[in-house]
């Protein structure tokens, strides 16, 4: 029964689970390289043709791989800015919600970003990534063929004015016929930290055509399951698509199991779905109608948590894909001619994909390694990809998502379901959802912010050929939850 349960619920050949969402070029040379070592070889030279090509490191050299590189001391300041503080005021009022201001830093803390190159007529954003940036986010509800996608763009300027916050009932991510168990007083109201995120806004086109980023959440999970992430990187100049994967989402993995025996939105097909999205994006029409002219689709990222980071790991070789984030993820990134920028970010005491040791859940993983450190290891690296990965002191295996929140009476939505008997909770993804509810030790908002702040950098680095030396050099200051830094860049 297991073999035909693993075969109904996961798919695309994989085994347990990463993630639940339980309701809710390179354009200039590093300043400071971090030293060449032997378990991070580079590509074989002319390997731009075989876009499949996968690194490969002897499993015996890792550990010696496994010594973190100091990065060199920076002047870019220290100050820390919560995950959902409103910390900067072009293009709004200027205040947070706590009704102060926070500013850049002094010294040169703005830029503005190249007008050729990799950006449009784009306005100026903070050296800091933790600081959101100049617009409002507007965020509108697209179909794309069989997908439910949320759009995040930069809103067009005073857009926002007078409009309420948007918000997510996660109610609507369950069974349809297991909703009505959870009451008003019980549900969780999902909504970005600091807030900034208004729904249908028109999109700003001053500064356009943006950069796209495409996420996919992990196994149980939703696409609102990193909205704090998302509108972060739209207030930055980035549009942001984060569909329900059937199959793969929330209420799909509680509706399969026997408990329930449900109807499902579909099988899972992940890199189909991907692709579904990609030609939307290249010929906008519906829903999408008012990107056109609006993006750029050669500039793109792939980004995911835990099972969607695992997969995200395998579409670098998708056209123009410039950029792979696992969040949580253990698969080896593979080559590909146009891949410039890999960015691992987990928990180091992750209890379902292991950081630096095997666990259950890196059996998600296709074709990956044992642990999120040897997906790194092994992944692509210099002269033609900059790779880093980023370990959160006491993050867990949600710490990198906004799915670690809790509902106004204090309760996490595992507690909620366990309580109103909602089907499949206990036999969801095999072992059961409560398994996987892993926040670590840490503050949630604390893992999202490290998360912020590192995939940040490594989008403008990447995107708009931004010089971020300086701030991934400060990023352990910066967020001192961080407690593990790489890099390999030259």
């Amino acid at each position: 029964m297991l073999g035909l349960r693993r075969h109904k619920i996961l798919g695309y050949g994989l085994t347990v689970i990463g993630s639940l969402a339980v309701l809710q070029s390179g354009c200039e040379e590093p300043v400071s390289p971090a030293p060449k070592r032997e378990e991070d070889p580079d590509p074989a030279e002319g390997s731009d043709e075989d876009d499949a090509g996968k690194a490969t490191v002897d499993a015996s050299t890792r550990r010696d791989a496994g010594k973190p590189v100091t990065p060199p001391k920076s002047d870019a300041g220290t100050a820390k800015v919560d995950a959902g503080t409103d910390a900067y005021p072009a293009k709004d009022a200027g205040r947070s919600d706590s009704g102060t201001v926070s500013t850049p830093p002094k010294d040169g803390g703005t830029a503005v970003l190249p007008a050729t190159g990799c950006a449009g007529d784009a306005p100026e954003v903070p050296d800091d990534p933790l600081l959101r940036g100049p617009w409002e986010t507007g965020v509108r509800t697209a179909k794309i063929g069989r997908l439910t996608v949320e759009v995040f763009y930069p809103a067009k300027e005073g857009s926002a004015e007078g409009k309420p916050v948007a918000t997510y009932d996660a109610r609507q991510f369950l069974p349809a016929a297991e909703r009505s168990k959870i009451t008003d007083a019980h549900s969780h109201i999902v909504s970005p930290v600091g807030g900034h995120l208004y729904r249908d806004l028109p999109i700003d086109d001053t500064s356009a055509p943006y950069p796209v980023v495409v996420f996919i959440h992990g196994t149980a999970s939703h696409r609102a399951s990193s909205v704090t992430t998302h509108t972060h990187w739209a207030s930055r100049g980035f549009v942001v698509l984060s569909a329900d994967y059937p199959g793969l989402g929330l209420g799909d993995q509680m509706a399969s199991t026997l408990e329930c025996l449900l109807p499902t939105t579909g099988d899972q097909d992940i890199p189909g779905d991907v692709n579904l999205q990609l030609a939307g994006l290249k010929s906008v029409s519906g829903d999408l109608a008012f990107l056109k002219d609006r993006i750029d689709p050669t500039r793109l990222a792939v980004s995911g948590h835990s099972q969607g980071g695992c997969l995200t790991a395998t579409l670098s070789a998708l056209p123009n894909v410039k950029l792979v984030m696992p969040l949580s993820g253990s698969t080896t990134v593979g080559q590909s001619s146009s891949l410039e920028s890999i960015l691992f970010v987990s928990g180091v005491a992750d209890t379902v994909i292991g950081y630096d040791s095997p666990l259950i859940g890196n059996t998600v993983c296709p074709l990956g390694s044992s642990d999120s450190v040897d997906a790194y290891v092994a992944s692509p690296g210099p002269p033609k990809v900059k790779k880093r990965i980023v370990g959160i002191t006491g993050g867990g295996h949600l710490s990198v998502t906004d799915l670690c929140d809790r509902n106004k009476a204090g309760k996490s939505s595992i507690e909620e379901l366990q309580a109103a008997g909602v089907c499949g909770v206990g036999s969801a993804v095999i072992i059961g959802l409560p398994a996987l509810f892993d926040c670590g030790t840490i503050d949630w908002k604390k893992g999202v912010e490290a998360v912020n702040y590192a995939t940040t950098a490594a989008l403008e680095e990447t995107l708009y050929c931004r010089d971020r030396t300086s701030q991934f050099a400060a990023l352990k200051s910066k967020v001192p939850e961080v407690g593990d830094f790489r890099e390999t860049v030259k």
